[in-house]
Order: structure tokens, then C-alpha cells, then sequence
């Protein structure tokens, strides 16, 4: 054979065993490449590691390059077979092989010493003793190749360990302006265009912008300086609030006047209000809304306690007005039932008070009350899920804390509230843990053995799931997890003229029989995060401790469930981060957080 060790080449994949391992021709002798998972005919690139003696029998061994082909038990046929052949020196520039990770540093970057070296791999998502895929660069530097073994921001960071100042967004000395978006639990960190840069000592909090300087760099990261911080974390944009708040003051509400005023309203103490002017108002309205509902359905006289939106509106603006203004959508300057108001009430993004469960929206534009109940968060927290105003419960001893729209009853237990006849649900029933029918593998499994089954017949909008972040794309390339029994399942998103979106899993069978399952809106993201992990590569994740606070990571939006938790306990959502979702969540929160983000198949990687 005219192949020497090392030598790259390109063959066709010429025959496939039954445990899908694979051998090429290459000067009429047979090469085994290991398992994969394309079929007989397919191009792949290789390097040729040389012959070893099995059972007796001479046998040539090439590593495969062509990343996506290959099956996912590859790296055990390495080690098993081929690990021997492997040089043991540091790869070339523009070489590839498999290395082993000897050591993952405290900033979780991947060692690996071959022939006496040590070689830096970057950041990692692997542990000690694993193999990675890797490309030889400058001496004493290896980029690994398989993205699931990656680890955040790897190029940048890799960059950066590597000395390329010219590929970094910006230079020793620099000053720049950013936000405070993650912690390590001991420094800040910001991201200027993708670099993380560690601030240690700072006041800043999470979700503060701040001026800074980088200092220096430090393995794959920068470090600097924090030269002014903002006092925006949380503030109302909204040209005329400084001129109410002097109003408020004139009013004689003091040098803190909007936090005068919620005390007055609400009746806590300032300490137990939010910390963000923002946090403030939707207290005051959702206190507000609660009030207004209270009185108007007294007055209405009906047999069920209810009030029409508009006599609620009426109530909530004629008392906030002169504080909040008008609930105007700012860019119109128009009178609109969008606003602060309808905010609250049920049309944004983030927590409402009917998704909250405090008030039920009924047909016609009504709204009622909820009945008061409470859900613990631990054994002294609990979250008060009620319609009735708060006075009654503070004036009968009940300590609460208002966490924006949500109240959160302190320094009790599940005996005491039961005691004053306050009902406790359990966490699973409030945010309908148990409602979803798909939530791992094997109740996918059951979902599609049990569903009602059509004919597969895809039409050119049909988009199938791509795999991360709930992405389909129409021209995408599905995301296919094939089953031991040779089963074959992807998800479609199905568009709908008039209406929402419908979603299908495509379900091929051995037998080259395909058939459609229909999945639920509700529950297309159980099936997305579900498939993610049947194809061994889960969504993340992280909870971080910080002071007396803990930052919640997420690369998903996680589902409807966890969501109401996450309002329920007062997450704060941060506008900090394009790679992720972030929220900032009380430390003695984090354990209910972590139990119900448990019940998804992800991966979670808890640093409190």
C-alpha cells in the first residue's frame, strides 16, 4: 500500500457490518474507518494510521475527518482499537487526530500532553480522560473540532489563549462600555462583542451597564477595571417620571418618593419592595388592579365576583395617573389599552397577574378574583396567589414581601398558613408540572405508540426542527434521531394561515413506513428538548451563586411551567446576554427553581 502513517486521503465508504462498522478501498486492500452512520457510496475524508495484528490478521486502521458521519459510540472504537496507532506527539499545524484530555484547569480549560508536551485545547465541555477531536495549530496549541465538546464562547476565549490579539474586539488599555451579564460567583463578568472581561471588587450589579478598562488578559480571558457604574438597573424610561417624582417629593413623599408611595399603598415597609423602580410599578399596579377588582365587583352586585375591564381600568388609572401617567404605548402618545395597565393585567412577555394566578379572566371582558391559596417555596417562603387586596393579610399578622407583581408570604410555615385557613397547593398542581404528556424519551416513546397516526404527506412550508434553540428552518436539515429498532423521528413545524402554528413528528419505521403524530403548540418545546437529548447534545442549565442572589442561565426558553415558577418566585429577567436567557433569582429560591427545571431533559449545572 502506497498510504504512509499520517497521510489524509479521500475514499467511498464500501461496506458497512451490522454494527455499522466501515471499511474503504484504497489500492485494492480493505481500510476499517470504525462505526458510523452514513450508507455504502458516501464520500469521507481520512487519515491513514497504519497496520495492526488482530486475532492473528494484519488490519489497516484510518481515523474518519468527516465529523457528521460519525456514529456515537467512535471514540470507543478508538480506544478499544486504534489508540495504539496513534502518534504520540503533538499534532502538526493542520493535522488531525483524537487526543486525550489529561487535565481541566480552575477556568475549565482542557490539557493534553502528548510526547512529553503539554498542549492547550481551550475550553471544554468534557472530562478528564475523555478524547477529543482536535487540529493541530502553532505549537502547543490543538483546536478541538467536535462543538459538543466545546465549551462557551470557545473561539474568543481560544483567541485569547492563544496571544491572536488581532482577532479580539478590543486591546489592552481600551476603554468600552457594557453591561454586567454573568458571574463566576466571585467576579462580574461583561462580554464586549463576545470577550469576557472579569471585574473583581466592583459595585456594579448584574444587569448594570458600566464604563470599564481592560487591564490585561489572563489565560483565555480579560480582566479590568470598573470606571463608572449607571444607576439604570431596573429605572422607568419614561420622559415625564422625573418630573411626577418631584411632584411626589413637593407632596412631601421625601427624597425617595416613588418608594414612599408604594409603602403608603401597599403597606410594607420599603425594604419589603422591589429594588428596581420597574420592580416598584408593577407592584403598585398589580396592588392597584387588585384593589379596583375588589371594589367593582362589590359594587356590581353579581352573584360571582367580577368587574369589566373598563371599570377596572377606570379605577387603576384614576389612582395612578398622576404617579405613573397615563398608560400610553410611549410611541404613539395616544391613550391605548396597551401600557403599564394592560401589561400587568395580561399582554407582555414577561409575569401578569392572570398568568400569575391572582386574577381569571372570563369571557366578554370580565375578570374575577382568584381564591386565595398558597404554594410553599420552602419551608419559611411561600408564594400568596389570591385576587384579595393585601391589607387584610398584613393587618392579620402575615409578613409579605411584593417581588414586582408577585407577593411572597415570609418568615411562615405550610402549619401556620393552614392554621389561618389559607389552602396550600403543591408546587406541581400551581404551575401543572404534570400537565404535559412528553417530557422525556420514553414518554415520547408512548406519546407516538398511543396517538392517533396519519399518512406523512409534507408540503414545501413544512419546516422540520434543526436541533437548539427550538430552530426550524423551511430549507433546514432536519434534526433525525434513529432508534435501535431502526425507527426514525423528526419534528415539523406546520404553518397555519389563520390560527397558530401545528406541529408533527415524522415517524419512519424500519419497514420504510412513515407516519405523522401531531404534537401540541402547548408542548413543541418538551419535544425539541427531548429530542436535543436523545441526540446527545442537551440544552444547558446554570445556576450561579452571587452575594445573597443567583444567576439562572438558559441557551432555551424553557416551557410554560417552568416560566410560571420562575414569575411566580420573582425571577428577574435580564436584558444582559444575546447567547442566553438570564434571570436573577433570590438564593433561598434556588432549590425550587432547580426541582423544577429537574423535571425537563436538559442538562443543569448548579455552582451555588
Amino acid at each position: 500500500m502506497s498510504l504512509e502513517p499520517g497521510d489524509e486521503f479521500t475514499a467511498e465508504v464500501d461496506k458497512i457490518t451490522k454494527r455499522r462498522t466501515c471499511t474503504v478501498k484504497y489500492d485494492g486492500e480493505g481500510i476499517n474507518i470504525g462505526p458510523v452512520t452514513c450508507e455504502p457510496g458516501r464520500s469521507v475524508r481520512l487519515r491513514y494510521l497504519g497496520a495492526d495484528s488482530v486475532a492473528g490478521t494484519s488490519i489497516h486502521f484510518a481515523l474518519c475527518l468527516t465529523e457528521e458521519v460519525l456514529a456515537d459510540d467512535y471514540k470507543d472504537h478508538i480506544r478499544r482499537h486504534v489508540s495504539g496507532l496513534l502518534p504520540d506527539q503533538p499534532p502538526q499545524e493542520g493535522e488531525q487526530t483524537y487526543i486525550e484530555v489529561d487535565k481541566i484547569d480552575e477556568y475549565g480549560l482542557g490539557l493534553a500532553v502528548a510526547g512529553g508536551e503539554v498542549v492547550e485545547l481551550g475550553p471544554v465541555q468534557a472530562d478528564e480522560g475523555d478524547l477529543v477531536h482536535v487540529v493541530g495549530r502553532e505549537p502547543g496549541y490543538a483546536e478541538i473540532l467536535n462543538a459538543r465538546a466545546r465549551g462557551k464562547r470557545y473561539r474568543i476565549r481560544f483567541n485569547i489563549l492563544r496571544e491572536r490579539w488581532d482577532k479580539l474586539p478590543i486591546k489592552k488599555g481600551e476603554s468600552f462600555t457594557a453591561t454586567i451579564d454573568d458571574t463566576d460567583g466571585n467576579n462580574l463578568i461583561a462580554y464586549v462583542d463576545g470577550l469576557p472581561v472579569h471585574f473583581s471588587g466592583g459595585k456594579a450589579r448584574i444587569g448594570q451597564k458600566i464604563e470599564g478598562k481592560l487591564i490585561r488578559f489572563h489565560r483565555d480571558r480579560g480582566v479590568g477595571k470598573v470606571t463608572k457604574v449607571y444607576d439604570s438597573v431596573g429605572d422607568i424610561e419614561d420622559h415625564g417620571h422625573d418630573t411626577r417624582m418631584q411632584q411626589l417629593q413637593q407632596a412631601g413623599f421625601g427624597q425617595e418618593p416613588f418608594r414612599a408611595f408604594a409603602t403608603q399603598f401597599t403597606g410594607v415597609s420599603g425594604d419589603q419592595l422591589p429594588s428596581t423602580e420597574i420592580g416598584i410599578r408593577d407592584a403598585i399596579v398589580g396592588e392597584a388592579i387588585r384593589l379596583g377588582l375588589a371594589e367593582k365587583a362589590e359594587s356590581g352586585g353579581q352573584q360571582y365576583p367580577q368587574a369589566h375591564i373598563t371599570a377596572i381600568r377606570h379605577w387603576v388609572v384614576h389612582k395612578l395617573a398622576a404617579v405613573l401617567g397615563q398608560p400610553v404605548t410611549g410611541a404613539d402618545e395616544v391613550s391605548d389599552d396597551v401600557g403599564w395597565f394592560r401589561a400587568a393585567l395580561t399582554e407582555r412577555t414577561g409575569p401578569t397577574i392572570t398568568f400569575l394566578g391572582d386574577v381569571i379572566q372570563l369571557s366578554q371582558g370580565y375578570y374575577a378574583p382568584a381564591p386565595t391559596r398558597s404554594v410553599m417555596i420552602s419551608e419559611s417562603e411561600a408564594v400568596l396567589v389570591s385576587g384579595d387586596p393585601s391589607r387584610p393579610f398584613i393587618e392579620s399578622g402575615l409578613d409579605i414581601e411584593f417581588r414586582g407583581l408577585t407577593r411572597i408570604l415570609t418568615d411562615t410555615s405550610e402549619a401556620e398558613l393552614r392554621s389561618r385557613e389559607i389552602p396550600v397547593q403543591s408546587k406541581d398542581e400551581y404551575i401543572g408540572l404534570d400537565e404535559a404528556p412528553i417530557t422525556t424519551p420514553a414518554t415520547l416513546r408512548e406519546y407516538i405508540e398511543q396517538r392517533p397516526q396519519e399518512s406523512w404527506e409534507p408540503e414545501e412550508d413544512w419546516a422540520p426542527y434543526t436541533g437548539q434553540y427550538y430552530g426550524f428552518t423551511v430549507d433546514g436539515e432536519p434534526l433525525v434521531i434513529e432508534e435501535a429498532d431502526g425507527t426514525a423521528i423528526s419534528l415539523w413545524r406546520v404553518p397555519v394561515e389563520y390560527g397558530a402554528d401545528t406541529y408533527q413528528l415524522k415517524v419512519q419505521s424500519g419497514d420504510d413506513k412513515t407516519r405523522a403524530v401531531t404534537v401540541s403548540p402547548k408542548y413543541r418545546k418538551h419535544a425539541c428538548l427531548i429530542l436535543d437529548s436523545m441526540a446527545e447534545d442537551p440544552q444547558t442549565v446554570e445556576l450561579t451563586a452571587y452575594d445573597e442572589e443567583v444567576l439562572l442561565s438558559c441557551d432555551f426558553a424553557p416551557p410554560r411551567a417552568q416560566m410560571r415558577w420562575l414569575y411566580a418566585v420573582g425571577a428577574e429577567w435580564l436584558e444582559t446576554s444575546s447567547y442566553q436567557l438570564q434571570w436573577r433569582i433570590s438564593d433561598t429560591d434556588a432549590d425550587s427553581v432547580r426541582e423544577v427545571f429537574d423535571e425537563l431533559p436538559v442538562t443543569i449545572i448548579d455552582n451555588t
